[in-house]
Formats: structure tokens, sequence, C-alpha cells
């Protein structure tokens, strides 16, 4: 078993198998001295992200704010998210290989192991994440209404936005939780590109208008 592990071909699973047992551990002490290294790192890297989405729309979610949303990481905390990642990363590439082992008695290459585990962490990462999400206790605490983010700042985040071409910002809420969102100026004759910082005026659908500071 060891050295099935510890193969060439099965180095990345390894890896990664390593980092999660390393964040459990950790996690474990930090427990143990009555703190919580997940709940303060997730509370400082939070993510909160504007996905309901309507794919009929007439504005369609565009970049990370669609592609974030689909793998989950809106509903989970993110080093829960982090660890469904990389579990199940390695333990795709295991069974590949271990099927590939029994089959050829010999391990497929990395360059083929890799994608194909890749893309089965990301299938699992939007079902297993939903699954996950539905187990967890909701925190209230910090849940807030996307129409209360009014007059908060977003900074653009990728391509340039014109009246009726919405593009992504980021902003941040009373509990300095991400939401990405979609913004367009509120007249016509108005450029934001990237970098941007804008102050959210009125949602309509899923676009918000905006003002530039």
């Amino acid at each position: 078993m060891l050295a099935f592990l510890s193969a060439h071909g099965n180095v990345p699973f390894s890896i990664a198998l390593v980092i999660v047992i390393m964040l459990g551990t950790f996690e474990l002490i930090a427990m143990i001295a009555g703190l919580s290294i997940f709940s303060a790192l997730d509370n400082s890297l939070s993510v909160d992200i504007d996905t309901d989405v309507d794919m009929d729309a007439e504005t369609s979610i565009t970049g990370m704010t669609g592609l974030l949303g689909w793998l989950c990481l809106d509903r989970l905390p993110l080093l829960i998210w982090l660890v469904l990642i990389l579990s199940s990363f390695a333990i795709a590439g295991y069974v590949i290989n271990f099927t590939s082992l029994q089959i050829s008695a010999g391990l497929l290459p990395q360059l083929i192991t890799v994608p194909i585990a890749f893309i089965i962490t990301l299938i699992s990462s939007h079902f297993l994440g939903n699954a996950v999400a539905n187990i967890l206790p909701k925190n209230e605490t910090s849940a807030i209404s996307v129409d209360s983010l009014v007059g908060c700042v977003a900074t653009i985040t990728q391509g340039r936005a014109v009246k009726g071409m919405p593009t992504e910002a980021v902003a941040r809420d009373e509990f300095q939780q991400k939401h990405y969102v979609l913004v367009e100026p509120e007249r016509l004759g108005i450029e934001f590109v990237r970098g941007t910082e804008v102050v959210l005026l009125a949602r309509k659908g899923k676009v918000w208008t905006a003002t530039q500071i």
C-alpha cells in the first residue's frame, strides 16, 4: 500500500492527501486549545457569491461568478470546500491508478490521470458540495439580503461595463463578506474598466446600476 501511495504516478494525489491530513491535524490541535483554524481562516477569506441565477435570463452570469457558484463555493465554508476539493482529487487519482494497476499491472502517466482526476473533482465539488451544504448548519448571523448591498462600494474585476453590457464586480457587505455581482453604469456614455471603484445604486434582476466614485 505504501509503495502504491508513494509511486511516481500518485505523487500529485499523495500531496493533496497530505495537505488534507495536515489541515485536519492543525484543526484538531487548535480545537484542543479552544480555537478553530477553520473558522478563523474562513472568516478572513469568506466569499459570498450572488448566484441566484436564471440561465434563461436576458443577462447571463460570466467569469468566476457562475463557475464558483456551480462549484458550491458560495454554499460552503472556504476551507471545508478546499478539503472537499483536495480529498476528491486524491481519491479520484488513486481509483484511476488502482484500476489501471489491476488491468495493466502499471500506473497511467500523470499527463493522463491528473486531467481526468481534475474533471472528476469539479463534478464532485458540484454534487458533493450541494450534499454537504444541505447537512451543514446555516449561519444566520451574517446572512444578508442581496438588496442590502445598496450603497456598498464594489470593484470591477474584469472586462469593461457600459450601459446595457454589465460586467463582474466584487463588493463587501457589513460583515466583510465578498459578493460577486454584475454592474453597469446608470447612464449612457460612461464606461467602467477593471479596477474601477463604483457605488451600487439599485438592482434590476441580476444587474446592479452603479456610479463611479
